[in-house]
């Protein structure tokens, strides 16, 4: 018998919006009005000019963002019942840097708290602010540390430690996480083109991404996680396995696990980088599971490459694109409209293209071969 794991509306925050309706405007217009030049001459979308207070200021506003679901948990469920799982990369390497920069001129830390770059931080600070007094623990996987937090908020439910649990994922495009991936080549020089034949990198993002689950429907969102799947194909620690063998085999249990047929999905939110490398496997991979018809699109070109939040964040978005029952817009696919060659071809979402979406998928693959799948769907009774 399919289960269904209840989702609260998403929060979305970022350099795309500051809450979600906000944030799933700019995705659905498909502006790059929040790509800004790093200091390093990249493109980044840059939520808070302050570079050392970017996390603490998306952690504040996804919190106030949060307040009345975490009321409406609370009153169902005891606070020893609500867990936390957050995914992330970066736990504050900006102070940890200018630190050490006072250091270095200084010979003193200054204020700087090693506490404040602990992983478990930013879940202290929820606990604490919402009174939450079950399991809780953070996920760290690159770029699918968000979604692999909602499967594992799913394993809480379902090993029955806890009645309902916050999943999601908060991180930042900080100078450290730019000179890493600069020092890959993977970073364009200019704006970020998935699946074209001129892509050359990412764009790196500030961004955070959170829901409620539950195994009980307590939300007025009309949406459920019925599907979930994760692998890991080792082919390298930086580069996907470029057959995508092991990412269609994902997708196909994501597919099991929801009891639908490929034919059933309506939109797949692509992991979508730009790579060179993560393309081409993704493209293989959807063309061998999913008919050309299904609509496809990377939202990274608008929201920028989060990193341990973009799971959670996409997620978010492939949930805001089903919940009405009436034809919606669909994020569009931005690039610049020349495909390559020698990718399988994919229905690329155009700007303005409408659908009724029952379900869909948000795919999300990191360094390692880190892969995790979320299907989604709208609750039969809506």
């Amino acid at each position: 018998m399919k289960k269904r794991y209840h989702i609260s509306r998403p929060v979305l925050v970022g350099a795309a919006g500051s809450n979600t309706d906000e944030f799933m405007r700019t995705v659905l217009s498909g502006s790059w009005e929040c790509m800004k030049r790093s200091r390093k001459g990249h493109l980044i979308a840059e939520s808070d000019p302050d570079r050392n207070s970017v996390s603490t200021s998306l952690l504040e506003a996804s919190l106030k963002l949060l307040s009345d679901d975490a009321s409406l948990v609370l009153s169902y469920f005891s606070p020893d019942r609500v867990g936390v799982v957050l995914g992330a990369c970066d736990y504050g390497s900006s102070a940890s840097w200018k630190a050490h920069m006072e250091f270095i001129e200084t010979g003193s830390f200054g204020s700087y708290d090693i506490q404040t770059q602990n992983p478990s931080a930013q879940l202290e600070i929820i606990k604490e602010r919402f009174g939450f007094q079950g399991p809780s623990f953070t996920v760290a996987s690159a770029c699918s540390s968000g979604a692999q937090a909602i499967i594992r908020a799913i394993d809480l439910l379902e090993a029955d430690y806890a009645d309902a649990v916050l999943a999601g994922g908060i991180d930042i495009a900080s100078d450290i996480i730019e000179d890493g991936f600069t020092a890959l080549t993977a970073i364009s020089d200019g704006h970020t083109n998935p699946f074209s034949r001129n892509r050359d990198g990412i764009n790196l993002g500030d961004g955070a991404g959170f829901m409620f689950i539950t195994k009980e429907r307590i939300f007025p969102f009309p949406v459920s996680v019925t599907g979930f799947s994760e692998s890991s194909d080792g082919y390298n620690m930086t580069s996907p396995e470029p057959s995508g063998e092991v990412v269609a085999v994902t997708l196909r249990d994501a597919l099991s696990m929801a009891e639908l047929e490929p034919e059933d999905i309506g939109y797949i939110n692509l992991h979508g980088t730009g790579t060179h490398d993560n393309d081409m496997m993704e493209s293989r991979a959807v063309h061998a599971v999913f008919p050309e018809s299904v609509p496809v699109s990377s939202t990274k070109p608008v929201t920028g490459h989060t990193l341990g939040a973009a799971g959670a964040i996409e997620a978010g978005i492939a949930a805001m694109t089903i919940a009405s029952d009436q034809p919606a817009l669909l994020p569009p696919h931005i690039f610049d409209g020349e495909e390559d060659p020698e990718l399988p071809h994919l229905h690329f979402a155009g700007m303005g293209e409408k659908a009724t979406v029952r379900a869909a998928i948000s795919s999300s693959f990191a360094f390692g071969g880190c892969n995790a799948v979320i299907l989604l769907e709208r609750d039969e009774n809506e």
